[in-house]
């Protein structure tokens, strides 16, 4: 599924570079290129075009970043997805509710993309902006979509993260316990000092949609992590339409 095939369009290639300026808020060609595995002449040629298309911009330090193009996209990814007229209002509510930072995850390959999210107002707070990507591996978001997702495509992601067999079957483990609570909680385990709980998101098929994610300081959650994972479903459960 995620296995690079020997020979690639031309297309394919693009899509690759974009997906990688995607991920960082500029880049040389080098860089580009070291992250993609495209020779440099190729590189230099597709960004080019893509200038030209508005979807790549060149800076003032020779570095390439997403053009006005990529942020139209943006916008009408939002619009046809629905986050502003469905998720966010939940997102904010349930900010509300706990003062932490929520956000909305999908899976895209072997990642998770944040493509919506409410900041706290607490001057101590966890920042997660729209966009950012995880590997689809540690953590609580990871384990709640993992869960939702068939056998196959886990082994696929775990393949494409080099992840040893022994990781796998205990991740594989954690995703059954996920899958049955409806939850999935973690401290620490992609950032230091961070608690996160997780619910999936589906629609009326029982089909994966995303996933409601709350992240706070560690420190901050005491006796609170039961009604924050409870609000957290709730959420999740909301916004399938109560129909988990």
């Amino acid at each position: 599924m995620y296995k690079r095939k020997a020979s690639e369009s031309q297309n394919s290639r693009v899509l690759r570079i974009l997906a990688a300026l995607a991920k960082v808020p500029q880049a040389s060609v080098k860089e580009l290129s070291d992250v993609t595995q495209i020779p440099l002449s190729t590189v230099y040629r597709i960004l080019d075009d893509s200038i030209s298309s508005g979807l790549v911009r060149k800076t003032s330090s020779a570095h390439y970043g997403a053009g006005p193009v990529s942020v139209q996209l943006a916008e009408r990814y939002r619009d046809t997805s629905g986050l502003h007229g469905t998720v966010t209002p939940y997102l904010r509510e349930l900010s509300r509710q706990t003062g932490e930072l929520t956000a909305f995850m999908v899976v895209h390959g072997a990642e998770a993309v944040c493509v919506e999210s409410v900041e706290s107002e607490r001057a101590l707070r966890c920042s997660y902006t729209v966009g950012k990507s995880q590997p689809l591996i540690y953590g609580a978001t990871a384990r709640a979509l993992l869960s939702r997702i068939s056998p196959a495509d886990r082994r696929d992601i775990f393949e494409h993260h080099a992840i040893p067999r022994d990781e796998q079957l205990e991740l594989e483990q954690k995703c059954s316990i996920a899958r049955a609570d409806g939850f999935a909680v973690s401290t620490a385990e992609l950032d230091e000092g961070i608690w996160g709980v997780s619910a999936a998101v589906t629609n009326s098929k029982g089909m994966l949609k995303g996933a409601v994610t709350l992240m706070a300081p560690a420190q901050r959650i005491d006796q609170r992590g039961k009604e924050l994972i409870e609000l957290t479903c709730r959420t999740a459960i909301a916004l399938s339409g109560g129909n988990k």
